[in-house]
């Protein structure tokens, strides 16, 4: 949808508090009233936006159990993709969930999904000796917890010391990423991840 392409662009250029309804329309050129046909609020247009995040999202996490540890890398790479051309929502993330009741219900419901979805696929790296068991406590469940932080605020923390964002950042955050995994990695896995960095 046009308004959506081109709401996502302005949020993405200037944040959404600097972005009004009245921007939207003249960069869509629609008119106001044709835009409030479909989004009365500027917040309708966040909340779509997030909906849509989370769609193309659930599009990338498909691990392959035959190749596992490279699927991984795979996922890890398209999400920081996502995140990026999304950008904005993670920029203003406090903020948007302090204001979008249902948002902020539906992302607690989403990160308790992600947390399974994670915890399955620990179990399967552990089960074909890519990863080795815990010697902490809840030691993968906190590594998730870790990343999942590092997700929500990976582009703020660049903005603090920084003007803006470029795909260099996307890199850097997905070898960041993917280092996190190593400490965990067998034998077995250090040897695979070797040959996936290699490649």
């Amino acid at each position: 949808m046009k308004i959506l392409a081109t709401a996502l662009k302005l949020f993405n250029k200037q944040g959404i508090s600097a972005t009004s309804l009245r921007n939207i329309a003249d960069e869509t050129a629609i008119s106001i009233g044709n835009l409030q046909y479909h989004f009365k609020k500027r917040e309708d247009i966040v909340e779509a936006l997030y909906f849509d995040l989370v769609n193309t999202m659930n599009l990338t996490i498909v691990p392959r159990p035959h190749e596992l540890l490279r699927s991984i890398f795979e996922m890890t790479y398209k999400m920081i993709e996502v995140f990026y051309q999304y950008h904005f929502f993670f920029l203003d993330f406090v903020a948007i969930t302090r204001k979008n009741h249902v948002i902020k219900t539906h992302y607690k419901s989403l990160s308790e999904l992600r947390e399974k979805q994670y915890a399955q696929i620990i179990e399967l790296l552990i089960e074909q000796n890519i990863f080795r068991p815990e010697e902490l406590d809840n030691e993968y469940q906190l590594a998730y917890r870790r990343i999942e932080v590092i997700s929500n605020f990976w582009f703020s923390s660049i903005l603090i010391k920084s003007n803006s964002l470029s795909k260099h950042d996307v890199g850097t955050f997905n070898t960041i990423i993917n280092q996190s995994m190593y400490p965990y990695l067998t034998k077995k896995g250090k040897k695979q991840y070797s040959e996936i960095i290699s490649k």
